[in-house]
């Protein structure tokens, strides 16, 4: 499908010049859009050309066809990779966030001409919906009402039922009046999407396509919140004891912070991306 996208950036997307800045797309996680990367973008748009597309079922990007209704890591993925295509983008750095790392490692398992370097931010590479929270997460999504009175009432009850404190910060951040000028706040995504890919993500293991991709010479900066729940600390360990041996991969921590960690740490986030994207070939 046809994502919506936000640009930011010293260049028009439809420009190609001779020698274009570096490309950053930058996906958002679960429940999310590209407008929350705005802080972030600001930061860098004088140097960088910044693509932020609303992922299948979030935000601009819907309702998603009947025909499209598939919501795996590939579909996401192809999804980008359409969208860069439509925007003649020759090569990126992705940044992934929560699911979003999902698509962006099946992005360069499908396309790796389209990628010059992955960050992966606080997401396992396998397991259910590929971190810690699992079935707490999808129970709180089947349960969460779609519409709240006004924005106390809705902060009140992801504080008091979702299962990580940041992802429910996450939510109140893209949250919308339900109507232009009413106090009624809504979401802007569809629940059954996200119910969707919740279920695709326990049918896939995105480290299966990792091995392949660091031997084409794609470099991977995987970035956790020390106290997240999602990336837990055992998974972590044992995601960074399996890759030891392979070149091309780089694992860090960032302390006194959790899920939310390029929003919360956002200085210091900035700055490894930075270096990140520097040190590329």
């Amino acid at each position: 499908m046809e994502l919506a996208y936000r640009h930011w950036g010293p260049q028009k997307v439809s420009e190609s010049p001779r020698n274009p800045p570096e490309t950053i797309v930058l996906l958002h996680g679960m429940g999310g859009t590209g407008s929350l990367w705005r802080p972030i973008a600001a930061h860098l748009e004088d140097r960088f050309t910044l693509i932020a597309p609303d992922q299948r079922g979030h935000g601009g990007s819907r309702p998603v066809p009947a025909s499209e209704s598939s919501f795996a890591p590939k579909d996401y993925a192809r999804d980008v990779a359409a969208l860069l295509d439509r925007l003649g983008t020759r090569k990126a750095t992705v940044v992934g966030h929560s699911m979003g790392v999902r698509t962006a490692v099946a992005l360069a398992h499908l396309r790796p001409d389209l990628v010059h370097g992955l960050v992966l931010v606080d997401l396992g590479f396998s397991g259910p919906a590929g971190g810690g929270l699992g079935a707490p997460l999808k129970d709180f999504l089947s349960d969460m009402p779609m519409q709240f009175a006004d924005r106390a009432q809705a902060r009140a009850h992801l504080e008091a039922h979702c299962p990580d404190a940041s992802i429910a910060q996450y939510l109140m951040a893209v949250s919308v009046p339900a109507a232009p000028g009413a106090s009624d706040i809504t979401f802007p995504f569809e629940r059954e999407a996200l119910l969707k890919t919740l279920d695709a993500a326990e049918q896939s293991s995105i480290r299966d396509w990792m091995p392949a991709i660091l031997n084409q010479g794609v470099p991977i900066l995987a970035l956790r919140g020390e106290t997240s729940q999602v990336w837990n600390a055992d998974g972590y360990v044992a995601e960074k004891h399996s890759f030891k041996d392979m070149p091309g991969i780089c694992f860090e921590t960032f302390p006194g912070t959790g899920h939310g960690l390029p929003f919360e740490k956002r200085t210091a986030f900035l700055e490894r991306l930075t270096r990140f994207v520097a040190s590329l070939p």
